[in-house]
């Protein structure tokens, strides 16, 4: 199964034009989106080193350009958090300052919560001690407070993804048979909508992933369902999407000389892992080779290592 922290990394890299004017327009108007952006996600996991590795955040360092001139640029830190962390505020603060004092860059930091407790929104990070004071406040976007409505922004891509985000904390209420119908009717609004045609492969892959069926039965006529309104176009989009968030995280195939060996095998045990996930996504080999940049004899071996774990087992 592909982890959600994966997906929204991907998402919000491929719709990244469309994702700023929806949670930042004022700051969009100043951007110039036709210098592109610069993606540091590296340089961001090296800023907190000490971060857990067992939690999954999709969290994101872009660099864009203003219209101002050549070298004014900003910083803008995403975070998607989906679960309750009593150390959020302080985390981003951490990230702000380690942020500001390497580039030396104008920065602004974006919170998108998508858990489903409406006690939690931490908004800011105070330091107080001995007459010595600091506030650091962030922006923040609570999914949960949101009503279709209010998620739906004419013209804007992203609208359909934040609709899903809010459909899956909806999740524990709605049956499979209800799940079915809500994607359909999404899947059948995003393929009319007009959108170019590489926006809609990116949103329905993160559709189709984002939120799972109680019972995976249900997969196969979900296909069966939106096929006609698919066809002729391929849901491929999103796995480009992963190979970059993959690479970003380090876990793609070049991983960095003189690491040590412990952690290299770890990662190569995450690449076969993920292969399997994707394997049982119903990937062609082909696909997931394009997707992490391994050897297709790699990703072929890896296969043969499934198919037979999984004929011992039966």
């Amino acid at each position: 199964m592909i982890a959600k922290d994966i997906l929204w990394k991907g998402i919000i890299e491929d719709l990244f034009d469309d994702f700023l004017p929806y949670f930042l327009p004022e700051l969009a108007k100043d951007v110039d989106f036709q210098a592109g952006f610069e993606f540091l996600d590296k340089e961001l996991d090296m800023l907190l080193p000490e971060a857990e590795a067992g939690n999954k955040r999709a969290d994101k360092l872009v660099k864009a350009f203003t219209k101002q001139g050549k070298v004014h640029f900003i910083l803008l830190h995403i975070e998607v958090q989906g679960y309750e962390d009593k150390d959020f505020a302080e985390r981003m603060f951490t990230y702000f300052y380690r942020i500001r004092d390497r580039w030396q860059a104008d920065v602004t930091a974006l919170a998108i919560f998508t858990d489903d407790l409406k006690h939690y929104l931490p908004t800011q990070y105070v330091y107080d001690f001995a007459g010595t004071k600091l506030i650091y406040s962030f922006n923040t976007f609570k999914v949960l407070e949101k009503t279709e409505q209010m998620l739906d922004k004419v013209g804007n891509p992203f609208s359909i993804v934040m609709r899903v985000a809010k459909k899956a904390i909806e999740k524990k209420q709605l049956s499979d048979e209800k799940q079915l119908i809500w994607k359909v009717a999404l899947t059948k609004e995003l393929y009319q909508a007009g959108y170019s045609k590489q926006k809609v492969q990116h949103i329905f892959d993160f559709l189709r992933f984002y939120v799972r069926f109680t019972d995976e039965n249900n997969v196969p006529l979900f296909d069966a369902e939106v096929e006609p309104i698919t066809k002729p176009t391929k849901p491929m989009g999103i796995r480009e999407a992963i190979e970059k968030a993959l690479i970003a995280e380090g876990e793609a195939k070049g991983e960095a000389k003189g690491e040590a060996k412990g952690e290299a095998k770890g990662k190569t045990e995450a690449h076969k892992q993920d292969t399997f996930g994707m394997l049982e996504e119903g990937l062609k080999p082909e696909a997931i080779a394009r997707i992490t940049k391994l050897p297709i004899e790699t990703i072929l071996e890896w296969q043969k290592e499934k198919q037979s774990t999984t004929f011992k087992s039966d």
